[in-house]
């Protein structure tokens, strides 16, 4: 009788024992699930902020001077992401891809009537492919930035800042083609805009010249135009990373707007 006793004791204490062990397993395995959830929403919520900042590019009518900080702010994510990035920099990180952004400006007809002011693409013209697209493919560098920048802050430089310069584009008519009776009133408006003399023939004699007065506000103008442009997002065409859910490429399209 005492032996059998002790047998349901011991019967006892191995079912007790194993109840303890599976709630700690069963609570180990619930604490598993809730930290991998918190994880996973952790990284839903760093997606969504991560593409909140692009899909609002995803629409009609964004302007080009809307593009212009998009670019940048591509680039900046690509090179501190890249494998080159240094310092405080991320570098090469798990499932990071690089963003691309594609621009169309239309075909060279529409162009050329569009953006240039004589049809003679000046600005654009060692930055856009044959079919007036631009691509930014995984670049840790803004070319598209660098590029016109370098031309457009020795324009602004030159003509009495971006104000002045601004001034003179708004006014190219009357600069270079104006009634026999306002020939001085382009040589006025040079000066109100520059501080600086001239003659009309003076800038006269730069049409059609590949650098000059007449060339330089022609270039200006092409920037303005591309600033004032309005593009379409082809939302078909956005692309996202299938394992990470992050936007990896946006496609836009000149859509026959400036104003």
């Amino acid at each position: 009788m005492e032996n059998a006793s002790k047998a349901l004791i011991i019967a006892g204490s191995v079912l007790i024992a194993i109840i303890i062990i599976g709630a700690l397993i069963l609570m180990f395995n619930s604490l598993s699930n809730y930290q991998d959830t918190k994880v996973q929403n952790t990284r839903e919520a760093q997606v969504l902020e991560f593409n909140n900042q692009y899909e609002t590019y995803i629409r009609k009518d964004v302007r080009g001077s809307d593009l212009y900080s998009l670019l940048s702010r591509v680039v900046d994510y690509n090179r501190r992401k890249s494998e080159a990035a240094t310092g405080t920099d991320e570098g090469q990180n798990f499932k990071y891809q690089p963003m691309t952004v594609n621009l169309s400006f239309g075909n060279n007809n529409t162009y050329l009537e569009k953006f240039t002011y004589d049809e003679e693409k000046r600005l654009f013209n060692s930055i856009l492919d044959d079919d007036n697209n631009f691509t930014l493919n995984s670049s840790t560098s803004n070319t598209f930035y660098n590029k016109i920048n370098l031309k457009i802050e020795n324009i602004e430089d030159n003509y009495g800042g971006s104000s002045g310069i601004n001034n003179l584009v708004a006014g190219i008519s009357n600069l270079f083609y104006p009634s026999e009776d306002d020939k001085e009133k382009a040589e006025r408006l040079y000066k109100r805009c520059t501080g600086d003399d001239i003659n009309f023939t003076e800038l006269q004699s730069s049409i059609g010249e590949n650098q000059g007065i007449y060339a330089d506000i022609c270039t200006y103008y092409e920037y303005v135009q591309f600033k004032r442009a309005h593009f379409d997002c082809i939302e078909s065409e956005t692309k996202y990373n299938d394992e990470t859910g992050r936007i990896i490429e946006l496609n836009f399209e000149f859509n026959g707007k400036i104003e």
